[in-house]
């Protein structure tokens, strides 16, 4: 399975081979099978996320190396990613809407969030969250979230939600974060993952 990542000639290439492969590897094949779509929201990216792409509106922030983290704390984890990941954000109103997926596929959205700036305080960012015009999230408090999971409120814990999506004709899947009762949303990463039937 490709995952999109940040520009490389050699996986390019893969993909141009692949794609070739597959229109002239015989009958029955409709096309490629859908990949996943990593992004490091405010970030460069690494080897498996791609930089910050797809988004509009808000800011970016980065982690001040101070500030203590568990970005992939059990509790709220359910799929971990790279710490580095975590520790930038986007944070303000934002979309971002996610193009060139497969049409008719089911993708899992898995959202990533950590608040360093409130660490410990709950009830300071809450906000809400919809995923191609349907709200997932309501009055969603990163900190709460992980204080109610057990969380101790000394550090910045990593919280994942996950939702699914089934991609329109247009190949997007859009999603929204929306100002609540306190303060900004804010989020850290996202991964739009295929969800094999």
């Amino acid at each position: 399975m490709l995952v999109k990542t940040a520009f490389s000639p050699f996986r390019t290439t893969a993909a141009v081979v692949t794609a070739l492969a597959l229109a002239f590897g015989g009958a029955g094949v409709a096309q490629a099978d859908p990949t996943a779509v990593l992004i490091d929201v405010g970030g460069a990216g690494d080897a498996t996320f791609a930089p910050d792409a797809f988004g509009t509106g808000g800011l970016t922030e980065t982690k001040p190396a101070s500030a203590p983290s568990l970005p992939n704390w059990g509790p709220t984890t359910a799929h971990p990613i790279p710490a580095d990941i975590w520790h930038t954000s986007r944070y303000l109103e934002s979309t971002y809407a996610v193009t060139g997926l497969t049409p008719g596929a089911t993708y899992e959205v898995r959202l990533y969030f950590m608040d360093w700036y409130f660490k410990g305080k709950p009830g300071k960012r809450v906000f809400d969250v919809a995923v191609d015009g349907t709200k997932v999230l309501t009055d969603f408090d990163i900190i709460a979230t992980a204080i109610a999971r057990g969380a101790d409120g000394t550090n910045s814990f990593g919280v994942e939600r996950d939702f699914t999506a089934v991609v329109g004709e247009s190949g997007t899947v859009t999603i929204d974060f929306i100002r609540g009762k306190e303060d900004q949303p804010q989020v850290n990463a996202i991964a739009l993952v295929p969800v094999t039937p």
